[in-house]
């Protein structure tokens, strides 16, 4: 969220597109992720988004996550996909020799490939979004589209309390950290973290609720008002 604050705020390409623009030319492009099926046009789409990120001054390491963190959600799908029992198509290794054979087949790493160009492509696209535009923008953005105010007021209660939430997490640890001289057995730190787990979520429950009343208590309605309008 501190680095999405930073290059919102950098001068940069995309920064200084209007944010429905944005909204809706990211949400066309997603689309046409999912209906591309060849690897080549993904690739075009992924060469697309990597230079409009550079051209917004986004570090070539959040795009790298991305990379990283796409494959690991979606292994759930790609790995059997990739599997004669779900792609037939001619072997390429041989996990299992006996009855029944299990292979990973070329057609099989065919699809689990265009799976993760798509899934990265998709999620790098909504990363140019999130992080080139300011959340009070984007969801000011998203009311003049027509998306509900409740949706909208859910988006930014949880973007508030993020906050709240890990300046609670931060006080139980440095508590911790504070009263400690040397490092507990590995059951000992379990019980702490179960513990600070119980507390966490009792000190945000509160603080969440008191956020709440203090946001409300100023008028807020669920509806984003900007000093510049569009």
């Amino acid at each position: 969220m501190l680095s999405n604050e930073q290059t919102a705020s950098a001068p940069g390409l995309l920064q200084r597109v209007d944010p429905r623009v944005k909204v809706v030319g990211v949400a066309a492009l997603v689309v046409v992720a999912t209906l591309l099926r060849g690897i080549e046009a993904l690739a075009v789409l992924y060469v697309i988004g990597i230079t409009l990120a550079a051209l917004s001054g986004i570090p070539v390491r959040r795009l790298a996550r991305v990379w990283l963190v796409a494959p690991l959600f979606s292994a759930a799908i790609l790995i059997p996909a990739a599997l004669n029992i779900v792609t037939p198509g001619s072997p390429v290794l041989v996990l299992r020799a006996s009855n029944p054979v299990l292979t990973v087949t070329d057609a099989g790493l065919m699809v689990a490939g265009r799976m993760m160009l798509r899934v990265a492509v998709c999620v790098s696209l909504v990363l140019l979004l999130t992080a080139t535009t300011r959340p009070e923008r984007l969801f000011k953005g998203l009311r003049a589209l027509g998306v509900p105010v409740v949706f909208v007021m859910l988006l930014g209660m949880m973007e508030r309390y993020l906050w709240v939430l890990a300046r609670a997490a931060e006080e139980i640890h440095l508590a911790k950290v504070s009263r400690s001289i040397t490092r507990g057995s590995i059951r000992q730190e379990q019980a702490w973290v179960a513990a600070g787990m119980g507390s966490l979520f009792r000190r945000t429950h509160t603080l969440g609720h008191e956020v709440y009343l203090a946001m409300i208590s100023r008028g807020y309605t669920g509806e984003v008002h900007l000093l510049n309008e569009r």
